[in-house]
């Protein structure tokens, strides 16, 4: 009877552990794609309590974004193009559930979240 004690206790602590590690482990991603030729500057994206900052995105260039959300709302960017702001907005962030977002940018101005 007691080797089958500590069994169920090694297996409680195991489920335990796992659990904890998948709630703990729940990243969001976001990418960033410059579709166009021309750069866009200035970038700065908020989303789950996070604000990033991207000094330049080059003409058909990527930028990744992960990260583990502090807070429950919506994402928004805002970037300059041609010494013009753009922003939109995207996503729902929250601390316990991962979320993925692409945001592409092109040279008519647009900003345009998947």
């Amino acid at each position: 009877m007691k080797i089958e004690s500590l069994r169920q206790m090694k297996q409680l602590l195991v489920t335990i552990a796992t659990a904890l590690l998948v709630v703990g482990c729940a990243r969001n991603d976001i990418t960033l794609f410059n579709q166009g030729t021309k750069d866009w500057e200035d970038i700065e994206v908020s989303a789950g309590g996070k604000v990033f900052e991207i000094e330049k995105l080059k003409g058909g260039a990527s930028h990744a974004l992960l990260f583990k959300g502090k807070k429950e709302g919506g994402g928004k960017v805002t970037a300059k193009m041609d010494g013009k702001m753009h922003q939109a907005e995207f996503g729902y962030f929250t601390p316990n559930m991962p979320t993925s977002a692409t945001i592409y940018f092109e040279d008519n101005g647009t900003i345009t979240p998947y």
